[in-house]
C-alpha cells in the first residue's frame, strides 16, 4: 500500500508529497497528524533550510477528508478535539516552523488545499492552478481556512468563500494567494532556481526572516522598526 505521505531529503532540503494522486490528494487525519509532526520536527533539526510541498499527480490538493473516524461527533467540544483541532495544528506548524514552507502549486487547490498554500512561506504556481474554498456548498462555513489566508487580501477571501467559484493562478497573485506564476513548464526550474539559492544562505538569516515577516508587519511602524534593527543586531552579534 502506497504511503499517502511522501517525504524525501534531498542535501538540505526536504520534499513533502501529498500522495494520493487518485482522490485529489484528499486530505486523511491520519495525513494532517503527519505533516504537523514532520514540519514540527524538521524545525528544530537545525539541518534543514527549506521544506517544499506539492501534491501527486494533477492536482495540488482538494480539501480535507469531510468523515471523521470513530463516527459521528458526541458534542462542539468532541468536534473540536478530533476535527478542529487537527487542522489548525498544521496551520500552528507552518507558523511556527523557523524553516520557510514553500508550496509548489500545479492544478486545483481547494478548500484546505489552498488554506495550505495561504500558509506556505512561499508559494510558486502554474499558470493552470486554480483555487477555491467550497466550504459552504457543504454546510460548513470555512472559519479554519480563512485564519490561514489571513495575509490574503480580504475581499478576494470574502469572495472565494461566498461565490464558491474557483479563480485562476493570475488572481491568486494579484491577491496575495501566491508568490509567483509560472507556465508549467518553468515551474519546476523556478523552483529549483529559488531552492538552489536557500541553500546558499545561512540558517540563521533564513529564520530571522521569517520570524520578522511573520510579526513585523503587524505592528505599529515605529515598534517595527525597532524589532528590525534588534532583530539584524542579534543575529549579526551571534556569528
Amino acid at each position: 500500500m502506497a504511503k499517502e505521505i511522501l517525504i524525501e531529503k534531498k542535501g538540505r532540503i526536504v520534499h513533502i508529497t501529498l500522495n494520493r494522486p487518485r482522490k485529489g490528494n484528499v486530505m486523511s487525519t491520519k495525513m494532517k497528524e503527519i505533516l504537523t509532526d514532520t514540519v514540527d520536527g524538521l524545525g528544530r533539526d537545525g539541518k534543514t533550510c527549506a521544506i517544499v510541498l506539492r501534491g501527486s499527480g494533477k492536482d495540488f490538493c482538494h480539501g480535507r477528508e469531510q468523515k471523521l473516524p470513530g463516527g459521528p461527533p458526541k458534542n462542539g467540544f468532541d468536534l473540536h478535539a478530533r476535527a478542529m483541532s487537527k487542522i489548525l495544528a498544521v496551520y500552528t506548524a507552518f507558523r511556527n516552523c523557523p524553516i520557510p514552507i514553500i508550496s509548489v502549486v500545479h492544478g486545483k487547490a481547494l478548500g484546505f488545499g489552498c488554506a495550505l498554500v495561504g500558509g506556505s512561506d512561499v508559494a510558486y504556481a502554474s499558470d493552470q492552478a486554480r483555487f477555491a474554498l467550497p466550504e459552504m456548498l457543504h454546510g460548513t462555513a470555512p472559519t479554519l481556512a480563512m485564519a490561514a489566508l489571513a495575509k490574503v487580501a480580504p475581499k478576494t477571501v470574502t469572495d472565494l468563500v461566498y461565490s464558491v467559484e474557483e479563480i485562476d493562478a493570475q488572481t491568486a497573485l494579484s491577491s496575495g494567494l501566491v508568490s509567483r506564476v509560472f507556465a508549467p513548464d518553468d515551474l519546476a526550474p523556478a523552483v529549483d532556481g529559488l531552492l538552489k539559492r536557500l541553500s546558499s544562505f545561512d540558517p540563521i538569516d533564513i529564520a530571522a526572516v521569517k520570524r520578522f515577516q511573520l510579526t513585523g508587519p503587524s505592528l505599529h511602524p515605529d515598534i517595527m522598526s525597532d524589532l528590525a534593527g534588534y532583530t539584524l543586531a542579534t543575529v549579526r552579534s551571534r556569528r
